[in-house]
């Protein structure tokens, strides 16, 4: 459980519902990096997040804090994702947008310099996007999300050893794909 969860739940069930911003804001990088990868466009990400933090409001009065947040955010985010997804084939749509980096992240460096760090993103972007789903959730959620090994078998409800498992092949495959950036 992230540090301050638990205190952050007390205080918005005893009616301090502003507090609901600060756990929004705990979460929703680990979140938008999971919605995004499941789905691979932005839009439909920001949506899922939005959706996922609205169905946060509505059990948070009720919420007992025997796990972090994040894991019932986490099984919320996917089945949304899987949901988007379905109605996305039904449809027939392809997207091929990208999620860019926050304006504050992104590197000032000259033209070439930026190209070229595009491409390698993009690079690895593709090769995490055609990753089985349990290694592209371990991988996403422990290197763009931050999470423990712990807190991933949580949210995921398996086991640490299944983590280290899926994060190992997921790595092997990786750098067996990448391995001409070294």
């Amino acid at each position: 459980m992230p540090a301050g969860e638990e205190e952050l739940i007390r205080r918005f069930q005893t009616g301090e519902s502003e507090v609901f911003e600060d756990l929004m804001r705990l979460f929703e990088g680990k979140a938008l990096a999971l919605a995004y990868y499941r789905t691979g466009h932005r839009d439909d990400a920001l949506d899922i997040v939005q959706e996922a933090f609205i169905r946060l409001y509505a059990v948070l009065p009720k919420w007992k804090p025997q796990a972090s947040l994040f894991t019932w955010l986490y099984r919320v985010i996917v089945n949304l994702a899987l949901d988007r997804g379905r109605a996305r084939a039904r449809a027939g749509e392809v997207s091929l947008e990208k999620l860019p980096p926050p304006i504050e992240d992104r590197p000032r460096h000259h033209p070439r310099t930026r190209l070229e760090g595009k491409e390698t993103g993009e690079r690895i972007e593709r090769a995490v996007a055609v990753l089985p789903e349990s290694q592209r959730d371990v991988f996403v959620l422990r290197h763009y999300g931050g999470m423990s090994m712990k807190e991933i078998a949580a949210a995921r409800g398996c086991t640490t050893g299944a983590v280290k498992a899926n994060l190992f092949q997921a790595l092997r495959k990786l750098r067996r794909e990448l391995e001409d950036l070294k």
